[in-house]
């Protein structure tokens, strides 16, 4: 049978010096991994922002082309004021819920096409255009020379149903 004994622990100056080296060794590791971790979080926020804000222009998309006949110009089925005012609201409170003060209305354009010369035509179509532009600040700036913020912006387009 071979006996197996630990080897000595060094002891005075050499004992110190490894001891040193841990922590060296230690900070490098910590720092690397708290930088791992920031960048997750900053990445899984600017994608759950994005997420956040195709979601609800989708649904003011959706809002506006069902928008009934008695919120619209008889003969042209152009959404009055009022009604685009109110898709503006909701797409703005629904992308602040998630993200406070990332939009206000003047964020949110809705348009027709053929009645509106900005708004993108399909085919001849009837549609109606939601557009969203927002710059979300960073939670850490990682990466100096990039700026503090990143753009988000989405465009949906439905069907314009409610129109003549």
């Amino acid at each position: 049978m071979i006996a197996i004994r630990a080897m000595p622990r060094a002891r005075g100056r050499h004992a110190r010096a490894e001891r040193g080296q841990s922590f060296v060794e230690l900070g490098i590791t910590i720092v690397l991994l708290v930088t791992l971790a920031m960048g997750i979080i900053e990445f899984g926020r600017a994608f759950m922002i994005a997420n956040m804000v195709t979601a609800a222009t989708r649904d003011g998309a959706r809002a506006a082309a069902v928008v009934s006949s008695s919120n619209r110009d008889a003969t042209t089925g152009q959404i009055n004021n009022t009604s685009k005012s109110a898709i503006q609201t909701q797409v703005v409170n629904e992308v602040n819920s998630v993200a406070p003060n990332l939009f206000a209305s003047s964020n949110v354009a809705v348009c027709q096409s053929t009645l509106d010369a900005s708004c993108p035509s399909v085919a001849g179509i009837n549609t109606v255009t939601v557009t969203t532009t927002g710059s979300v600040r960073y939670i850490f700036n990682l990466v100096p020379g990039i700026g503090s913020a990143f753009n988000v912006g989405r465009q949906i387009t439905f069907r314009d149903e409610g129109r003549p």
